[in-house]
């Protein structure tokens, strides 16, 4: 069973820190976009999949209509289990009754809340089209709605942002009636409006020693209220983990579509242009990578660390057919010795300190 990633690249308004490949004032083209999704979509008709994930980009930045034609069309094309898990992102700033409708009754079981931050100054300091209030009723609203499972999405290491800030955000969002949490750091990327106002001295960030507190922090209140931690940077209640994302951490198959979209299949990476002209052209299949041995178990690491559990050694035998210890012996030893991973209960995982570094430790096994 395959997953299913659908990219939006359409904004109201780009954010100040994004670097994905969205655009805003492209109304005019939603119709085209959706036509050619559903033609590549198409091309894999029939294939059996178990997650739908349609992320952006900001897919409640389609119409109701839009959203509901998409939507069928998904459903018409794969056949599409009762046990399927099918996430959309929302933004609150987009988030109509008439949209959230469009989702319930196009199948969506799963939403993905793009909060960032309960703070107004910080949602201002990083271009979001929302506001706290906005935020906190959409959640309410999708609830009351009839989703049962509702993501949101967090940042810490924020401009403005401070300890005692970040604390309040998490408790607002701990107050909601949602299923699982995603915290990242603000990353600064090359290119963004925020890192010239980084760089002009304009916005001042939290220091590492002080992300590293927002990360510890996260970790302690979160699981103090019923989150576990599964990845390192996400939290979920028992049972309502993303299964879409374990299958990236997993390196299990899944394909994609849209623009600038990447699909997993028999070892081959297949990656789409990220040209919207071309891709409207029907120009959609920008290359592909055969992956080597080498190449699929080191990614098998690098993703399989980002699970708290770790990586299994049972599945990786049963993967590529050898010992892992007789692959990465080595380099499992010498983290181990200094106290960043560990073997137990059959996988090899990060320890507590390990994920602090887990960067360093990944990249031995590329």
């Amino acid at each position: 069973m395959k997953g299913l990633y659908i990219h939006i690249p359409f904004c109201v308004k780009k954010c100040e820190y994004c670097d994905f490949v969205s655009f805003s004032g492209m109304d005019a083209r939603h119709d085209a976009y959706i036509d050619m999704l559903i033609r590549e979509m198409e091309a894999y008709r029939g294939e059996n999949i178990d997650t739908v994930f349609i992320g952006g980009g900001t897919p409640t930045a389609l119409s109701s209509k839009r959203l509901t034609r998409l939507l069928a069309a998904v459903r018409k094309i794969f056949p599409i289990a009762r046990e399927t898990e099918f996430t959309v992102e929302v933004n609150p700033g987009t988030a109509t009754e008439d949209k959230i409708s469009a989702l319930l009754s196009g199948g969506v079981d799963r939403v993905s809340v793009g909060v960032q931050s309960f703070n107004d100054a910080e949602l201002k300091a990083i271009g979001r089209i929302h506001d706290a209030r906005t935020a906190y009723t959409t959640v309410i609203r999708l609830k009351a709605a009839g989703f049962n499972n509702i993501s949101i999405d967090l940042m810490a290491s924020l401009p403005y942002q401070t300890i005692e800030s970040f604390n309040a955000t998490l408790d607002t969002a701990l107050s909601l009636p949602i299923t699982h949490i995603s915290v990242y750091s603000l990353i600064i990327e090359d290119g963004t409006p925020i890192q010239k106002k980084y760089q002009s001295g304009i916005y001042k960030m939290p220091d590492e020693d002080t992300d590293r507190q927002l990360y510890r922090l996260t970790g302690e209140l979160l699981s103090s209220r019923g989150f576990n931690r599964y990845e390192i940077s996400n939290y979920a209640r028992a049972g309502f983990e993303s299964r879409h994302n374990l299958k990236y951490w997993n390196c299990d198959e899944y394909i994609g579509v849209g623009l600038a979209a990447h699909s997993y299949i028999n070892g081959v990476r297949y990656y789409n242009t990220s040209d919207m002209t071309d891709y409207l052209s029907g120009k959609y299949r920008a290359g592909e990578e055969i992956l080597s041995d080498t190449d699929k178990r080191g990614e098998f690491m690098i993703l399989g660390l980002r699970k708290i559990e770790g990586i299994s050694e049972a599945v990786f035998g049963r993967r590529f057919g050898m010992d892992i210890e007789s692959v990465y012996g080595d380099i499992i030893l010498k983290y181990a010795n200094l106290g960043v991973l560990e073997k137990a209960d059959g996988f090899v995982r990060l320890t507590e300190r390990g994920l602090d570094v887990a960067n360093t430790v990944m990249s031995e096994f590329v």
